[in-house]
């Protein structure tokens, strides 16, 4: 009797595990030295500019090389480290800005006739060769993860025994003031002293006293091997307990003591653990080489305990934005680290937010600072003390009011917490800081005689004022949906959830026009060529107007978009990756695809993505473009808002071949899948924190589940299954006629044997 009854349940567990060994959990199947070497922008000849040069960094330190516009027959290679801020009282953009550091310069004997480059991206390290007519130089550059130096080894062939670096130091004084002494009307600039230069234990040290105290210094030393050379240099910053001078010294002196194989290894096993953490390939090779290219770009500009990025990066280049741009530069910065499944490269915005929350009350006025919270722009380093622009409620006359950064930050806080299954840091921190942020709206509130709120005249970036500006009705509806969100699921309840719920449904509507679609404001037409979508952030990045809630507003949104797209002039980059994600939001792929494609256009009207996959406007450096075309690629492979996992929920009709391994969603859920022929195959999902997921899976047809019990899968119609997972658990759900094995590859197109680096400079 008992054998009869165990035979059964003996079956029954062979099968569950049979299923649950179909669910991929190994990661892709992949070569990733010959996968990511395919990824590589490649250089053959020398790169003329900031813009075209290739470049390496550990988050703090950082490195561009290309030919010198000076001395224009030797290599430059840019110094820069991220945190190297001035910190004097006054014009954040002058008085608290980024600082120029200097440069090494490669002058070779002979005359330099060609040259060749790589950046190594899995590796983490740039390779390269000068030709001259005496002979050749070969040069490798990196950064370790830990050590505090760049590093650089070299060896000279033929007649280039003479070739040699040196470092050329540059004044320490506001770059804004260097580009464009008389930009700001009125103002006179008071310079940093002049650097000091000396010798100490070896090496060259450059000391940059500052007039607010302190001062930072770099350090360089060359050992020579036989015909090997190795360069060290080093930048210390501010606020050392044994001074900048002493710090630079004693890290090349690490650096040598450690040698150069160690710290070799130890940066080629960073970026190795690194990459793996998420995959993707398509179909377009230079697509799916942009792409792997920002995530290097993104991990060599910051890291967990780095600094927050910038619009340099830990690069300089003299601009009149060295600062943080906090009203788009740093939210836009951050917009695929999460759903790359990297949220450590987000973690010190998110720190920096709530260690530095009480700079945000007193943005505020006095008479908020009770229960508010603001932020203008822009900001210096390591603080965010940037009064938001507005008079109080009592005294608003004929002002206007500009706090539309920390909203909009505080989506990046609630999605870091969100994604990571973080509730503790949502009721402890999140929470908190964005009943605040809300309030700063609420004290501000009209109510009309039918009983709506409106907010008064308000900054809508960059374009101009309205009231009822939709880019601030778009953040407080956002603020309020989540308030009461993170309420109900966390059980909070906050007796100040029955106001929110209050204003939330009387909030103005939207202000729309039947041709434009959404207007700037009520009376306010969006009428001039705009590079800024602030106006249609109800529809990305907030979702608050999308096409699940409001299907009967799709066509209103597709006009709104149109018509923002429409007025042609004032064109960046970010325009178009933003007409990319909107276009994503509302599913159309293959209009994502060609807003896509214009931003990454090299010769295009306008300011673009340049050869190195850096960006300028008016020859500054801004950071965060390219980034948010990487995320206009993600927006079309995996979007997570609502509650709703949605797999490919806008690939182009030529994106017949899509797959990708465990990039994250919104409530802690890993995401691997394969598009095969235009059709979903199949969707693996890890669930982190144990939470219920929806998931709309793409797949025609009946849904098969792999490695769960068939209970735990519910159609909830309208294309979304419900799946549930405990903490931990995985599932595969695939269509009716796909079969093992269930394993993530690279595209057929990715491995294409006439495939030819698509980045770089040829």
């Amino acid at each position: 009797m008992i054998t009869r009854l165990i035979a059964p349940f003996l079956i029954l567990c062979a099968l569950v595990r049979t299923a649950a060994a179909l669910v991929p959990s190994s990661g892709p199947n992949v070569n990733w030295p010959s996968f990511m070497g395919r990824q590589d922008p490649v250089w053959e000849r020398m790169p003329a500019d900031y813009y075209e040069g290739p470049f390496a960094g550990n988050g703090l330190l950082g490195a561009v090389l290309y030919r010198d516009e000076v001395a224009t027959n030797a290599l430059h290679v840019e110094i820069g480290r991220t945190d190297v801020y001035d910190h004097r009282p006054g014009r954040t953009a002058h008085y608290k800005c980024r600082l120029p550091i200097g440069h090494l310069l490669l002058t070779p004997a002979g005359k330099i006739t060609g040259a060749q480059f790589r950046t190594d991206l899995w590796n983490g390290e740039i390779t390269g060769t000068l030709v001259t007519d005496k002979g050749r130089i070969r040069l490798r550059c990196f950064v370790p993860p830990d050590e505090g130096v760049i590093a650089i080894t070299w060896g000279a062939e033929g007649g280039e025994g003479k070739a040699a670096f040196s470092f050329v130091p540059e004044q320490g004084n506001s770059p804004r003031h260097i580009v464009q002494p008389n930009r700001d009307k009125g103002f006179s600039y008071d310079p940093n002293p002049p650097f000091e230069v000396s010798h100490r234990e070896g090496m060259e040290v450059c000391v940059q006293p500052l007039k607010a105290g302190s001062d930072y210094a770099t350090a360089w030393k060359e050992n020579r091997d036989g015909e090997e050379r190795t360069l060290l240099i080093s930048v210390a910053n501010r606020g050392t307990a044994t001074g900048s001078s002493a710090d630079a010294v004693a890290a090349v002196k690490s650096g040598f003591a450690k040698g150069v194989p160690a710290m070799e290894k130890a940066n080629r096993d960073w970026w190795h653990a690194f990459y793996p953490a998420s995959f993707v390939s398509v179909p377009d090779p230079r697509l799916e080489s942009f792409y792997w290219i920002q995530l290097y770009k993104m991990a060599s500009a910051t890291r967990e305990g780095r600094p927050v990025v910038d619009l340099m990066g830990p690069w300089f280049r003299k601009s009149v934005w060295a600062a943080y741009w906090q009203n788009l530069n740093v939210q836009l910065a951050y917009y695929s680290a999460l759903p790359s499944n990297h949220p450590e490269l987000a973690e010190p915005l998110c720190r920096l937010l709530w260690d530095r929350r009480a700079d945000l009350i007193a943005n505020v006025p006095e008479e908020y600072r009770a229960d508010s919270a603001a932020l203008g722009n822009p900001t210096g380093f390591g603080d965010l003390i940037a009064p938001a622009p507005g008079p109080v409620r009592e005294k608003l006359g004929n002002g206007s009011y500009h706090f539309i950064a920390l909203p909009w930050l505080m989506q990046q806080f609630q999605f870091q917490a969100r994604f990571t299954g973080d509730d503790a840091r949502i009721r402890d921190q999140i929470q908190p800081l964005l009943k605040r942020t809300v309030n700063t709206y609420l004290h501000l509130l009209d109510r009309d005689a039918k009983g709506t709120y409106h907010i008064p005249n308000s900054f809508s970036d960059e374009y101009g004022d309205a009231p009822d500006a939709n880019l601030n009705l778009a953040l407080l509806r956002w603020g309020l949906v989540t308030l009461l969100e993170n309420d109900r699921r966390l059980g909070l309840h906050d007796p100040e959830a029955t106001r929110w719920k209050e204003v939330l449904d009387h909030l103005a509507e939207y202000p729309v026009d039947p041709k434009q679609g959404l207007l700037l404001g009520a009376g306010t037409p969006f009428a001039k060529p705009h590079r800024h979508s602030s106006h249609l952030f109800a529809i990305f990045p907030l979702y608050v107007l999308n096409v699940d809630d409001h299907p009967g507003q799709t066509g209103m949104m597709r006009r709104s978009i149109d018509h923002f797209l429409s007025l042609r002039g004032d064109e960046c980059m970010f325009k178009f990756t933003g007409a990319a994600s909107l276009d994503a939001a509302l599913g159309d792929g293959n209009g994502a695809l060609k807003w896509l494609n214009r931003s990454l256009e090299l010769q295009a009207k306008g300011p673009t993505v340049t050869a190195n996959t850096l960006y300028s406007e008016n020859g500054w450096p801004t950071f965060e473009s390219p980034i948010s075309a990487q995320r206009a690629i993600l927006d079309m492979l995996l979007q997570s808002w609502g509650g709703v996992l949605r797999i490919f929920p806008a690939c182009p009709d030529s994106w017949s071949n899509v797959s990708y391994d465990r990039l994250r969603g919104e409530g802690g859920f890993l995401v691997s899948a394969v598009r095969a022929g235009g059709k979903t195959q199949w969707v693996a999902i890890e669930s982190l924190a144990g939470e219920p997921c929806r998931v709309r899976t793409g797949i025609g047809g009946k849904v098969v589940a792999e490695g769960i019990d068939p209970k735990s899968v519910t159609d909830l119609g309208n294309g979304i299954t419900r799946v549930d997972l405990p903490k931990g658990g995985r599932a595969l759900l695939r269509a009716e006629n796909a079969h093992p094995p269930f394993e993530v590859t690279p595209v057929p197109e990715s491995l294409a044997s006439d495939r030819v680096p698509a980045w770089g400079c040829r």
